[in-house]
């Protein structure tokens, strides 16, 4: 079954929506498979950013779009947030005339011309336009769905993501990816050909608000070279550094700069008539963010797990924030100055001071577990938990304060996945996981701790409190740490020393204590933390899945301002 996802732009009510792919995201491609954060592969697949493109343009239209009428979703099991869609409605038949087309592309330089003016960015190139069927964006959606790393990556990380609780345990990841592909078709700017493809089946006025988004990327590509520019690569060993990165935090951060300047230049156009910009209406920009979650217009991402939905709005809502505060301090500062210093991780990102003074975040050690797993396990998977993972992480467990507290406390994580042998077991229950927090202080380590123990029943069915003492809690009594019996095996959350917290799940007590031990080994108190990979930034910046939510936001954007009252 296709997901209907219909946008209504405000120059023509009476066409579907198609988003506009923002190909920009596919420069990540090259680096997908190395490094990774917890959700890295979520926000790197890029059909998204189509998606969420189009509901920030909804916020700027006068008429919110008519709605069609949904059942609540039925959870199915505990902790989950299921995806409920409706059949896919036709495609529209009539095609752009002439004319029109003559239009759209004479409006490309029209609309270069003042992008350039208003981020700074100089016009190198003229920027080329071709019409699309709706056939060719569907191959070209295909194809780059089948080279997407991301999503394979993603797909492979599914089962831990699952057993974090953070996605359902029957939620079937490659269906939701699919389905949001194959509905999604749209036009795109293309880094790689250096034209913009524009659609021949919808208006050219309907076409002009996400033109402007788009062409911000060209305008990137010709002054930065958007493909190297968003595959940052950490420093070698060699190199004379004082810290060194996660590759998927900063290719993450940097697509929050280049979408949070698509978003910018959005507002600044839409509200090009009335003489005023972003900088001048700041509140703009908190009235957007807070729309981006709100999308009950698009049963497809308001239905999906919140990691999901949380994950792939972060480029767009959370760059957008960042970039506003960059603007307060001037234009270059926002544009260039953001491309020639961009943010390192998603913390500089969320905290724009530690952007300003250049403090990125400390990345944790995982050493070589293989010797302490033994002949039972087999290595599956590890990466970071950052600051954004733990926002998101936070909210599914607790709730939206929770989830700003703990999201600020953070100091960093890191976990490490195992796959049992054993052939009789299945699903979540083959998965071993360990992971490793850092907090600001020892109260937010034990609520952090509880909040975690608290929310186990909804992720097992079976979960019963037992006595045991580890020899890594931070007090002799372990009175601050919990230790369970599940369907899965045990699990230990165990208060460490140095405000952390250890947890431990599915691995019997004994191999989790050797774990344990060589794990804080690595990673004493007041350790040196380098780069790892991450488990759920895939869909926060792959190319695929990015560019079917990009748009969704844009077409939201369209709603604030007439509301607001800034014409």
């Amino acid at each position: 079954m296709q997901l209907l996802i219909r946008a209504f732009t405000a120059g023509d009510r009476s066409e579907p929506g198609i988003p506009v792919i923002s190909s920009r995201m596919q420069s990540f491609l090259s680096s997908v498979s190395k490094r990774g954060c917890l959700m890295y592969r979520i926000r790197r697949c890029c059909l998204a950013s189509v998606l969420l493109t189009l509901a920030s343009v909804a916020l700027f239209s006068q008429e919110a779009p008519p709605q069609k009428g949904t059942n609540p979703p039925k959870s199915s099991g505990k902790g989950d947030i299921g995806v409920q869609v409706q059949p896919a409605a036709p495609p529209a038949d009539k095609k752009i005339t002439p004319e029109e087309a003559r239009e759209l592309f004479a409006s490309i330089d029209d609309t270069l011309a003042w992008l350039s003016k208003d981020t700074g960015y100089a016009i190198r190139k003229k920027v080329v336009g071709e019409l699309a069927s709706r056939e060719q964006v569907a191959k070209y959606v295909d194809e780059k769905m089948n080279e997407d790393e991301d999503a394979k990556r993603l797909e492979r990380s599914e089962i831990v993501l699952k057993k974090f609780g953070l996605l359902p345990r029957e939620f079937n990841l490659h269906k939701f990816l699919i389905d949001l592909l194959q509905e999604q078709v749209a036009g795109y700017y293309d880094v790689k050909t250096k034209k913009m493809y524009l659609l021949d089946w919808l208006s050219a006025e309907a076409q002009k608000p996400v033109l402007a988004h788009e062409l911000t990327h060209a305008l990137q590509d010709q002054n930065f070279d958007l493909k190297s520019w968003e595959s940052p690569k950490a420093p070698k060993a060699g190199d004379k550094e004082e810290y060194t990165f996660d590759e998927d935090e900063a290719s993450t951060a940097r697509s929050a700069v280049a979408e949070g300047q698509g978003m910018v230049t959005l507002v600044d156009y839409m509200l090009r008539g009335s003489g005023t910009t972003l900088a001048q209406a700041p509140q703009v920009a908190d009235a957007m963010r807070k729309a981006m979650t709100s999308n009950s217009d698009y049963p497809l991402l308001d239905k999906a797990p919140l990691m999901i939905r949380e994950s792939l709005v972060f480029p767009y809502g959370d760059g957008l924030t960042f970039e506003s505060a960059l603007l307060q301090r001037g234009k270059d500062a926002a544009f260039s100055g953001a491309f020639r210093r961009p943010p390192q991780d998603t913390h500089e990102v969320m905290d724009v001071a530690a952007y300003l003074h250049n403090r990125p975040a400390q990345w944790m050690v995982i050493p070589d577990l293989r010797p302490e797993l033994g002949s039972k396990y087999a290595k599956y998977d590890e990466g970071s938990i950052g600051q954004l993972d733990t926002r998101i992480l936070a909210q599914q467990y607790a709730d939206e304060s929770a989830a700003k507290d703990m999201a600020e406390a953070w100091r960093g994580g890191a976990y490490y996945a195992a796959e049992n042998k054993d052939p009789r077991l299945t699903g979540t229950a083959r998965i071993g996981l360990l992971y490793l927090s850092r907090w600001d202080a020892d109260d937010s380590a034990d609520a952090f701790a509880k909040t975690y123990a608290d929310y186990l029943p909804q992720r097992y069915s079976s979960v019963k409190r037992v006595t045991h003492k580890d020899t890594a809690c931070a007090d002799s009594d372990c009175k601050s740490s919990y230790f369970f019996e599940t369907e899965e095996g045990p699990v230990s959350i165990v208060r460490i020393d140095g405000a952390g917290v250890l947890v431990c799940e599915g691995f019997d007590f004994d191999v989790a204590g050797r774990l344990e031990q060589k794990l804080l080994t690595a990673n004493p108190a007041k350790t040196v933390q380098v780069q790892l990979r991450s488990l759920m930034s895939p869909l926060r910046t792959s190319a695929v899945i990015q560019q079917a939510v990009g748009r969704m936001l844009v077409d939201n954007v369209e709603k604030v301002i007439p509301i607001m009252g800034i014409h």
